[in-house]
């Protein structure tokens, strides 16, 4: 591997925060090559937009401890996407501009939003939209590239299938929990205070409406961050004894506080609890109602707090989806009611998170999002069938676990055989 090891990290601190200090018109002035990647550059704009992309997606404040939190892992991804992308275009990989404003306009889907009100948004928080379709354009590619690749030489046998299946009738009715978590490591003892300070934030803002999938996907060093922080189901007693107690005490939809283990923190989101190979609660079909309040750009601080407080006494006081329906009608945003219906295992991580653990009428917690604020409502729920996965689906899930594991091997090597030269 050709690679020049530097202290980077305090520097690229140092250097990124001399750019928040002085105005947009001005930072072409402070403009540097942050690192190569074999015949690529990484400029320091472009980790200044991407850290700016990575603080909007996660709802955290821009914070100068954020910002130093972020800061190593959007450096990591940019040289691995540049990779990705050397990599897609050795190989003839293509994606066009269509497929990026696809991606793009099923984010803007995903947060209820048009494209042009969300590159707005971008551009209000000094992104250029151009950040965004890098990133999709990377991921677009690695997938098919990887896809290509592997797909074909991966081979399930019966036997591995087989195996799986005694597993599960092995555990059969025994308690399992489907878990994600923030996991936070304590490498120096003297990191202690502080990666306890900081896990107590993340749970704070949670809490306060921040989704824990993105957090996770910013925060957490758990093999699971790219998926929003999930492991999924664990059988009881199969956890780290402190992690188990935690569980336990937990209700669904729930956020504890940050939980010691040997290796670190971790701050864990319950899911859905069940037995194992009895119906699964995630795969049960919901319909959903919104209650869906605008918070526009350059909205007062009185203002605000006031559209907040309305979200708020919905949450406390709605029971059933007419009375939400009436509400959103009195609001009028009863064009915006309609939230969708279907699996919920298939529902956005942020929206599967509030309202797993809602009964059927319920309102979920105030969700906070960059352009306002939604009370979501379980207005039917459709339980699926008990039994074990069938052999197709293991076959599928064993598939796409090897297909990751590649993956993660592949970049790996990529990294290992890269010439990346850090500059900052």
């Amino acid at each position: 591997m050709n690679r020049r090891f530097v202290p980077f990290r305090l520097l690229l601190l140092l250097t990124l925060a001399c750019l928040w200090l002085v105005p947009a018109s001005a930072q072409q002035v402070v403009e540097r090559i942050a690192a190569v990647v074999n015949d690529d550059v990484i400029s320091t704009s472009d980790i200044e937009a991407r850290l700016r992309l990575d603080l909007m997606a996660s709802g955290l404040q821009p914070s100068a401890q954020n910002q130093q939190r972020l800061l190593p892992g959007v450096l990591r991804n940019l040289i691995n996407e540049k990779l990705q992308l050397q990599e897609a275009e050795r190989y003839n990989v293509q994606v066009s501009d269509g497929d990026i404003d696809q991606a793009v306009g099923n984010i803007a889907g995903q947060n209820g939003m048009s494209v042009d009100r969300m590159t707005q948004m971008l551009a209000q928080n000094g992104i250029p939209l151009a950040t965004l379709q890098e990133r999709m354009r990377s991921e677009i590619a690695w997938t098919r590239l990887t896809q290509r690749r592997f797909a074909p030489t991966i081979s399930i046998g019966a036997e591995e299938v087989e195996e799986v299946v005694a597993r599960y009738q092995a555990n059969q009715g025994l308690p399992e929990h489907l878990v994600a978590e923030i996991f936070l490591a304590v490498d120096d003892p003297q990191d202690e205070r502080e990666m306890r300070q900081f896990a107590d934030q993340l749970a704070a803002q949670i809490r306060q409406g921040v989704t824990f999938a993105s957090v996770a996907r910013q925060f957490s060093q758990s093999a699971g961050a790219a998926n929003g922080g999930d492991i999924g189901w664990v059988v009881e007693g199969r956890l780290d004894p402190a992690l188990d107690a935690a569980l336990a005490g937990m209700r669904p939809g729930e956020v504890s506080s940050p939980v010691r283990s040997p290796a670190g923190y971790h701050v864990l989101l319950l899911r859905e609890r069940r037995r194992v190979a009895v119906a699964s609660p995630d795969e049960a079909v919901v319909t959903l109602k919104r209650l869906a309040l605008a918070i526009p750009p350059g909205t007062g601080r009185a203002r605000t707090e006031q559209i907040l407080a309305t979200a708020q006494r919905a949450s406390a006081t709605l029971r059933g989806c007419d009375a939400l329906a009436e509400r959103a009608s009195e609001l009028g945003v009863a064009n915006l009611l309609e939230a969708g219906r279907g699996p919920l295992r298939e529902m956005p991580a942020p929206i599967r998170d509030v309202i797993s653990g809602l009964d059927d009428g319920e309102p979920s917690r105030p969700v906070r999002l960059p352009d306002g604020v939604v009370v979501f409502m379980l207005c039917d729920r459709e339980l699926a069938a008990s039994g074990l996965p069938s052999a197709e689906q293991i076959q599928q899930a064993l598939t796409a676990e090897r297909l990751n594991l590649l993956r993660r091997r592949y970049l790996r090597d990529l990294r290992n055989a890269a010439f990346i030269d850090v500059r900052v």
